[in-house]
């Protein structure tokens, strides 16, 4: 009987703290899979395009949209994310109307979830884009 209790506490610890396999938001190398007004073969364009980073010992999210490299800080609460004040490099490029809206679209987070390998970002519940992890340079995800 003690068995069943204790496994039946481990479940329901693993439950409460969520699936074992979802990725951290933090360190994940996160790839746009899709997103309103940016079409698909624009962002399969180039492995490191449309992608984010947060970095937890400096709490600063960078990344890489179609053209420019930007980086800003981030807050965490929960499951609450905040973007602040993004700073990039200034190439122009062709395309550059996808450029504003994944940096618009930042710009409206205000919430995140993992799903698995899927991190969501989210305003107001409402799903704005839908990232992938991938693994980077180092082989790492």
């Amino acid at each position: 009987m003690k068995k069943y209790l204790a496994a039946a506490a481990l479940l329901a610890a693993a439950v409460a703290c969520g699936d074992a396999n979802d990725l951290p938001l933090e360190g994940t190398l996160w790839k746009l899979q899709s997103m309103e007004g940016i079409p698909s073969e624009t962002i399969a364009d180039e492995d490191d395009a449309f992608t984010l980073r947060f970095d937890p010992a400096e709490t600063l999210v960078y990344g890489r949209t179609n053209c420019n490299r930007f980086f800003g800080s981030y807050s965490l609460d929960g499951r609450e994310l905040e973007l602040g004040d993004l700073g990039m490099t200034r190439m122009a490029c062709p395309g550059m109307e996808y450029e504003d809206r994944f940096v618009g679209m930042l710009g409206e987070v205000d919430g995140y979830r993992i799903e698995g390998g899927t991190l969501v970002l989210t305003d107001d519940g409402r799903t704005l884009a839908l990232f992938e992890a991938v693994a980077d340079e180092a082989g790492q995800e």
